[in-house]
């Protein structure tokens, strides 16, 4: 089984989440995944607005969800 990165932009004073990013790239284990998702928002936030992301609270959200190959 691979795992599928799902990320996804949020706000902490509206609660509101934008639609989740679906990665094409899959990874073999979880650990994977989650690295890739930490590295990812790091450098998301360090290109976005730092009044924007302050303003909003923005932060992000993921999941690795496990995708059953056929």
């Amino acid at each position: 089984m691979k795992f599928v990165l799902m990320l996804s932009v949020c706000s902490f004073v509206t609660g509101e989440c934008k639609d989740p990013i679906r990665y094409q790239e899959t990874f073999d284990t979880w650990k994977e995944c989650a690295i890739v998702a930490l590295d990812t928002s790091i450098k998301y936030l360090e290109a976005m607005d730092t009044d924007t992301i302050n303003k909003f609270k923005l932060s992000t959200q993921y999941t690795c969800k496990q995708n059953k190959e056929i």
